[in-house]
């Protein structure tokens, strides 16, 4: 029999990021946590499957602590599929994920010291691979094919792809995509037939058509993480149309991974006619590549221009007509981009704005979050719309503030004004 499996569609490398033991400093207002024999062990030792994450929870309306390992998945993702072919995928999946984790690490290791990052070509395509699928397994894509939540024109076409590959159920289709997706190298992807057209044309209009940001957050400002917002977009959302101008992906409190779209390049100078990004102000330098590559021939016509009118492939015949050509081991070196603390907000406010009425909101500080809910009621301007009401985090994130202090406030009255009190401060290493 097989045993229950928990699968996450946040990955754990990411949310230890937000792991109350990986901070020196944390304001406790929950002393349950510390009479918990297994949470005093976590801060002393720190040990993984005991890492947790200050979270709140709409359906019980409080705040509390989660653990990573237990955390933004479901139990048992693949059940009513084929064993195998799910231990197959898992196994693929998991060393695209120690890669991609390097990736990840580095990337934050950089941002600790440097101003920028080099990363290869082989290792960015990992990491743009990663993040496709981990949002491709999030509830909603999930649930997609296993309550056949489609319009009914998305649902004919499914039903002819499960035809043509002679899948029985519309789950059969969301596993094989992964699979194609992970077996493939990323610049086939597109050309895969064996990926449902609508998910191989998101997987182009992300990975192909937008280019890489690292966003930072400053000293006194935190990103935050809801379920649904790995891999939420900004941008256009009308009911028959959707246009994305980025892409966000938090990776800790102080880094975002940003896809952006092309006619945000400066050399670009399109105007795409719609109503413009809220995020319109904030830079969005471009990697500059190194290419290694050697020349390859390109036919050119009788006016020396090469011919190539496809739009996933010109820019490679482009490069190969002034002698270059695309290498694993090509070289792009990534900014980071100090992001103002009026934008980190609006960040979070895009995030929560969309969440729905399970959501699971982890954060790093209660001070900074409270912050954050204030700051989100003053965006409707920018939003558009203030869909959420977080009036019970507001007092719930009031309430564990003063709480905090509660045994302070309580006394103050019996304390001399020539006497002082010292907070009680959980201190603990931080993680190296």
């Amino acid at each position: 029999m097989q045993r229950d499996q928990y699968h996450h569609y946040i990955p754990r490398f990411l949310l230890r990021n937000f792991a109350a033991n990986n901070y020196e400093r944390i304001f406790v207002s929950d002393k349950r946590l510390f009479k918990e024999k297994k949470h005093k062990r976590n801060f002393k030792n720190k040990n993984k499957e005991e890492a947790f994450l200050q979270t709140y929870d709409r359906t019980t309306g409080q705040l509390g602590s989660s653990l990573v390992a237990k955390t933004y998945g479901y139990t048992n993702m693949y059940k009513d599929l084929d064993n195998e072919d799910v231990m197959h995928v898992e196994k693929k999946l998991g060393k695209l994920e120690e890669r991609a984790s390097k990736v990840v690490r580095d990337i934050i290791s950089a941002s600790q010291e440097k101003s920028q990052i080099i990363l290869l070509r082989r290792d960015l395509e990992d990491l743009r691979k990663f993040l496709f699928i981990m949002n491709y397994r999030n509830g909603s894509r999930w649930s997609q094919f296993t309550e056949k939540k489609f319009d009914i024109a998305t649902w004919n076409l499914v039903e002819e792809f499960m035809k043509e590959h002679k899948l029985q159920i519309a789950q059969e289709v969301w596993l094989q995509n992964i699979r194609e997706i992970l077996e493939t190298p990323h610049e086939d992807i597109k050309d895969n037939s064996r990926i449902f057209f609508v998910d191989r044309a998101d997987y182009g209009l992300r990975m192909f058509d937008c280019f890489l940001a690292i966003w930072q957050a400053g000293e006194n400002d935190e990103f935050i993480i809801t379920n649904n917002g790995f891999g939420i977009f900004e941008g256009v959302n009308a009911i028959i149309f959707q246009f994305a101008y980025h892409w966000f992906y938090v990776i800790s409190p102080k880094l975002m991974l940003v896809l952006c779209h092309q006619t945000f390049r400066k050399e670009a100078n399109i105007d795409m006619g719609f109503k413009p990004s809220i995020f319109k102000d904030v830079p969005h330098p471009t990697a500059i590549p190194k290419y290694v590559g050697t020349p390859k021939h390109v036919p050119i016509d009788k006016y020396g221009r090469f011919n190539d009118t496809n739009p996933f492939t010109a820019f490679d015949s482009y490069l190969s007509s002034i002698g270059l050509e695309k290498q694993e081991n090509d070289t792009y070196t990534f900014s980071f981009v100090k992001v103002s603390s009026a934008f980190v907000h609006l960040v979070n406010s895009v995030l929560l704005n969309e969440t729905k009425p399970d959501l699971v909101l982890t954060f790093l500080t209660h001070s900074y979050l409270y912050k954050t809910i204030v700051k989100y009621y003053k965006h409707h301007k920018e939003l558009g719309r203030i869909e959420q009401d977080f009036s019970n985090l507001k007092r719930e994130l009031f309430m564990a503030l003063n709480k905090t202090h509660e045994e302070d406030l309580n006394l103050r009255k019996k304390i001399s004004a020539k006497r002082t009190c010292n907070w009680n401060i959980c201190m603990i290493g931080s993680e190296s």
